[in-house]
């Protein structure tokens, strides 16, 4: 699988050097460009396009479409005619040497690192006991038949998937062993995790929580996108540094909201905290109708369409209780089946 690649646009060796360490970092090819004119046929491919303070003016005057995934690094902060450089190009973030070197690497990795290879779907509640953990896990067990899948838990404060899965006391790797490491191997995560149900796990602890740097997880999902095809993600509702990266890494985006008025409420809260505007999400509404609002209703509060809605199962509960993998069959493999049939290009803006 060819690397994804970074163009680097700028005369000066030192901002170059942060630059190639980022690249490094995440696995991604780097394209020096040492002068404006030589960067028009790049510009298109490039999977992160980084512009020296050097040569932004220069680049500007090129009048280049508009790309996603393009930064501005200077050792000083730009001036007002480079600020408006920078917003012509549309940069989405500027970034000063010394001092940005660990954002850097957290933006290139998300964009960069994470997108090659496997697919990430990323799950988060829309308020506290939507059943998004379980939503998380039923889908990784449904990708898992029909190829390898890998479910990440990205809430040290969540108890621990490993728990809910009836794996706590298997050994294997967990974010403890990685979560301050080097870039990671993909052959070591795949031969470190657990496996349950025929889902490879990598699970928080309950003793210490561990704060698992923007580096280290970059590393980790990238590792993971390159060893599995499917890559599931647990978020939790408040993002720290690891669950900012996973939420930008992730190409679907779910988000579980039970069908009453507070939960729409707090779910819009969140999405206006955490998801960009023109990021898509897909709804999965559980338990509507009856005395409780329609999927209709929480499409309409949340301005967002609802993919699939999910009704409770109490053999799904006493299950979670037991410490047992969740069912084949029934209302939530059937949500977490409609989930992985969503194309990315329809669920999210590029």
């Amino acid at each position: 699988m060819a690397a994804a690649r970074v163009l680097l646009v700028t005369a000066s060796d030192g901002l170059a050097t942060p630059v190639m360490r980022a690249a490094a970092l995440a696995g991604a090819d780097l394209d020096l460009q040492r002068a404006s004119h030589a960067v028009r046929t790049a510009w298109r491919s490039a999977a992160v396009i980084v512009v020296g303070l050097d040569l932004l003016r220069s680049i500007a005057d090129l009048e280049l479409p508009h790309r996603r995934s393009v930064l501005v690094v200077g050792a000083a902060d730009p001036d007002p005619v480079e600020w408006r450089a920078a917003v012509d190009l549309g940069a989405a973030d500027v970034l000063r040497f010394p001092g940005d070197e660990a954002r850097l690497a957290e933006l290139i990795g998300a964009a960069v690192g994470d997108r090659s290879g496997g697919r990430v779907v990323a799950v988060m509640g829309g308020c506290g006991g939507a059943g998004a953990s379980t939503f998380a896990a039923a889908v990784a067990a449904a990708a898992a038949q029909s190829g390898p899948a890998v479910l990440l838990d990205a809430d040290p404060l969540g108890g621990g998937l490993d728990v809910m899965l009836g794996a706590e006391t298997r050994p294997g790797l967990r974010w403890a062993d990685l979560g301050r490491s080097d870039p990671i191997d993909p052959g070591r995560l795949v031969a470190g995790l657990c496996t349950v149900a025929g889902v490879a796990l990598l699970s928080h602890g309950r003793v210490e929580p561990v704060e698992v740097t923007a580096r280290a997880t970059s590393g980790v999902i990238a590792a993971a996108r390159r060893a599995f095809p499917q890559v599931v993600i647990d978020l939790p509702r408040r993002l720290d540094e690891c669950g900012e990266v996973c939420l930008a890494a992730a190409d679907i985006l779910a988000i579980v909201v039970p069908a009453t008025v507070r939960a729409v409420a707090a779910t819009a809260a969140l999405v206006a905290r955490w998801v960009p505007q023109e990021r898509s999400l897909q709804l999965i509404v559980r338990d509507p109708g009856g005395d409780r609002l329609s999927a209709r209703d929480v499409a309409a509060g949340l301005g967002h369409p609802v993919l699939t809605t999910l009704r409770s199962e109490p053999a799904v509960a006493a299950a979670a209780l037991r410490g047992e993998p969740g069912r084949r069959r029934g209302p939530l493999a059937d949500a977490a089946r409609a989930l992985l049939h969503v194309e990315c290009g329809a669920a999210m803006s590029r």
